[in-house]
């Protein structure tokens, strides 16, 4: 269960061992985070802040009275509806308006949110992240800071962690436009082996076990991994594995990247409970045991809200979160004031407040739940049946089967089968595009052999998975035969 306190007779031996040690943070830092000097400007403003009533001459803001807009207005799905999406979505359901405001009282004044601000975001909008990730997690003596979204948070934490030469670990079938991200700061990837069940803590576990630092440089001291509906394979790691891979990260002195925007649509429960219920069917994250400070988990509100939000989360202990939000006064800056805004009244007591949010994602989970059992049917009876196909995991991970079994010419065969797919007016993500390549020497991974997969999303409309599907399956035996 996700919702326990460290000092419960259900904590694990895990987590009990784990408030004892001590984590040298400083020595995870990137050379790059270790000279960078906060921002002065930013340090004043911050100053500016903790006395009330302070007359602040130094920032260059404009004054609010010269701000073109006054009030902005969100209409928003009454949260009141038995399901909420499913109103939402017919038209039929009762609609709210939450608004902004700039001279008037709302919980996140325009004042606040149009104004610089620093890179951690507003107090409002972090203080409301926190509550919910009490009520998830109960995550002891963690920080919250916002992001432009997972890819801007983790971009920044691969520049807070690795340096050229480093090497870090990940899934070897993972979210490729984010380790491409590291590519650049001279970080090398090592891939951990994956079965239907996700990350393997044993190959974690031998690839630690088997490093030699004079042949293959400092061994790895970050973990990136996507533990629930894993991108893009849909694996979800069962409390289990993470306990085991969490000792793995305590033993060998591993920071863990958890990356998690699809945590909140693991839920599958038919009653629209309160958010400390919702939180007990949820996956146990690794933000909840991390009684050490060695998680930086990364949310977003891209697959619960809207992705072209660009807003999220990041909880870490202090010294790290310290040292992002430095990071982001020097390069990115605050996000943006709108999506501030928005989820502050959102989650405040005007809107729908966490309880009502909660109840929005489950009755989304039940639609996505709705669309992922309509696939899997017009699978079997378009794909399946040809003996062709088989289809794993919550983001649908479809395997073609080459006949004979695997051969050293997968990778071209699976190739061949994208450009029959594509000219048949079907796009489905091939694994390649997500397959890491070992270059390390450690694993001997031979990948390319593994690659007969395509990822599918069931997330778009009924029409489109019928008529995509059809095509898949026409396509796939006009292929083999």
């Amino acid at each position: 269960m996700v919702f326990l306190p460290p000092t419960t007779s259900t904590t694990s031996a895990v987590d009990v061992g784990l408030k004892r040690s001590h984590v040298d943070y400083y020595r995870h830092l990137s050379s790059e985070a270790r000279s960078r000097l906060p921002n002065p400007i930013k340090s004043i403003w911050k100053a500016a802040q903790v006395k009330t009533g302070t007359i602040n001459m130094g920032n260059g803001d404009p004054h609010h009275t010269l701000y073109p807009i006054c009030e902005m207005n969100f209409v928003v799905p009454s949260i009141e509806e038995h399901d909420p999406v499913q109103s939402w979505r017919s038209g039929t359901g009762e609609q709210n308006i939450i608004a902004s405001y700039k001279d008037d009282p709302c919980t996140l004044s325009l004042r606040t949110a149009f104004a610089y601000g620093a890179g951690a975001g507003l107090k409002e909008v972090r203080d409301a992240l926190a509550d919910l990730n009490d009520r998830i997690h109960s995550p002891p003596n963690h920080t919250v800071s916002l992001s432009l979204g997972n890819a801007d948070a983790l971009t920044k934490c691969f520049r807070l962690l690795g340096d050229p030469g480093d090497s870090f670990l990940c899934e070897e079938f993972t979210f490729s436009a984010m380790t491409n991200a590291a590519l650049p700061l001279g970080i090398k990837w090592v891939p951990i082996r994956m079965d239907n069940n996700g990350l393997v803590p044993s190959d974690l576990e031998r690839i630690l076990s088997n490093w030699d630092e004079a042949t293959q440089g400092k061994r790895p001291h970050v973990l990136y991994t996507i533990p629930c509906s894993q991108n893009p394979t849909g694996s979800t790691l069962s409390l289990e594995r993470r306990q085991q891979i969490y000792q793995i990260a305590h033993d060998w002195d591993i920071i863990i990247l958890e990356d998690d925007p699809y945590f909140f649509l693991q839920v599958r429960c038919n009653s629209m409970g309160t958010t400390r219920a919702i939180a007990e069917v949820l996956p146990r994250s690794f933000l909840s045991m991390d009684y050490d400070g060695r998680v930086m988990r990364l949310d977003s509100f891209s697959k619960i809200v809207a992705p072209g939000m660009r807003l999220g989360w990041v909880t870490s202990n202090s010294f790290f979160a310290e040292k992002l939000d430095m990071l982001t006064d020097s390069s990115s800056q605050h996000p943006h004031g709108m999506g501030q805004a928005f989820i502050s009244e959102l989650l405040g007591s005007s809107g729908w407040g966490v309880d009502g949010f909660m109840k929005w994602i489950l009755s989304l989970c039940n639609e996505y739940q709705r669309r992922r059992d309509l696939f899997m049917d017009v699978f079997r009876q378009k794909v399946a049946i040809s003996g062709f196909a088989t289809a794993e995991g919550t983001t649908i991970w479809d395997t073609p089967t080459v006949p004979g079994g695997p051969t050293t010419n997968t990778a071209d065969l699976m190739d061949e089968l994208f450009r029959k797919l594509l000219n048949s007016g079907l796009v489905m993500m091939p694994a390649s595009t997500f397959a890491i390549v070992d270059r390390t020497g450690t694993t001997g991974s031979h990948i390319n052999d593994r690659v007969n997969f395509f990822r599918a999303t069931f997330v778009g409309t009924d029409v489109t998975i019928r008529d995509g599907l059809t095509i898949f399956g026409r396509t796939l035996e006009e292929f083999f035969f």
